[in-house]
């Protein structure tokens, strides 16, 4: 007999509310059990942890839906990733350190990465930002619309943006490409600083002028320098053996 694999249903707006209400303050932990986390029907127990950069996360299994995919909560019980079907692999780690990684803040101080979660998006892999910040960022980075549902989706145009935001929604640029973008612009303002020829900003710091000339010994001051230096032994030659 085989077994397909169901994705959990989510629940109503007005359900999402109440049970946000109805949640319990959960100290998780691997004995935990009957926990209620927002935006998901039935409760949960504890299957598997791990930690990263020093932040516990529990693997978490449906009490009620015994063959749904698996959530990843924090250690007061809040989502942090859902549709997870096969623990804590490769890809989900890879999403966790993501989640405790430091990242440099957007200059948005307008929104918090908390902010994100009650919004309803869960993943701190990515840094929230509101509509003017997506476009300046949207020169240089992907940018993500966030839904209160969880899911994302790339903007490909400002005017998505601006619908996005019509409706209440935020935005999100991924740590991983901000850092990329910050340290990329870094070298490029270092180089700037140094360059004496600003048509070689290639990442190599001081080219040298196009038009500078270094001045060669003339044949004759080579000849004399070649003489004064002693004769070169012939270098001995390795045995390798057979």
């Amino acid at each position: 007999m085989t077994s397909s694999v169901k994705t959990i249903p989510m629940i109503s707006e007005e359900q999402r509310k109440q049970s946000s209400k109805e949640q319990r303050d959960f100290e998780v932990n691997m004995n935990t059990e009957n926990l209620s986390v927002k935006g998901f029907l039935g409760t949960w127990h504890t299957a598997d942890s791990t930690s990263i950069g020093g932040v516990d996360f529990f693997l978490m299994k449906n009490d009620t839906y015994a063959d749904m995919a698996n959530i990843v909560v924090d250690g007061g019980g809040r989502l942090v990733l859902d549709n997870v079907y096969d623990g804590f692999n490769e890809h989900t780690t890879e999403l966790l350190r993501q989640e405790v990684m430091t990242a440099p803040k957007l200059h948005d101080e307008t929104i918090s990465v908390n902010e994100m979660k009650n919004y309803g998006y869960s993943w701190g892999g990515m840094l929230p930002m509101n509509e003017t910040a997506a476009l300046e960022v949207m020169q240089n980075c992907n940018v993500f619309l966030l839904y209160s549902d969880n899911t994302e989706s790339m903007a490909t145009d400002k005017s998505q943006i601006a619908a996005h935001a019509a409706k209440g929604g935020i935005f999100g640029v991924e740590k991983v490409e901000w850092i990329q973008q910050l340290e990329k612009n870094y070298l490029k303002f270092a180089e700037m600083s140094t360059e004496d020829d600003f048509g070689m900003i290639d990442g190599i710091i001081n080219n040298g002028k196009k038009d500078e000339k270094t001045e060669k010994p003339s044949i004759i001051e080579r000849l004399k320098a070649a003489k004064s230096e002693p004769p070169k032994a012939e270098p001995e030659r390795a045995v390798r053996d057979l």
